[in-house]
């Protein structure tokens, strides 16, 4: 799994902005590969949407077919210049999941 996390500031005034072009542009297909994404509100005015996939080639794949990433375009939508930041999943821990990082080859076992 590989996670994509797309952060700004955006203004209180600008906010139903954001959560409209949330909605515009997550109405419709979404691209292969997505398994969940998020919009969440901070209290400090920070929104991030986060991004489940399936792999990192899959948002690879997603990025070779468009100019500019949706996620970031939400963002402009809002006035808002987000960063944006990938993450390689390690481990997962949830009710009924718990999966670990296999270790490579080259990893020493644990003593």
């Amino acid at each position: 799994m590989f996670v994509t996390m797309v952060e700004g500031a955006v203004d209180d005034a600008r906010a139903d902005d954001l959560r409209s072009a949330w909605d515009e542009r997550t109405s419709g297909d979404l691209p292969a590969g997505l398994v969940e994404s998020y919009l969440m509100q901070g209290d400090d005015g920070v929104w991030r949407i986060v991004t489940i996939w399936e792999s990192k080639e899959a948002v690879m794949a997603m990025r070779a077919t468009v100019d500019k990433p949706t996620a970031i375009l939400i963002f402009e939508q809002a006035g808002s210049r987000p960063s944006v930041s990938m993450w390689t999943v390690e481990s997962l821990a949830g009710r009924g999941t718990t999966r670990h990082r296999q270790p490579a080859p080259h990893d020493e076992p644990a003593v």
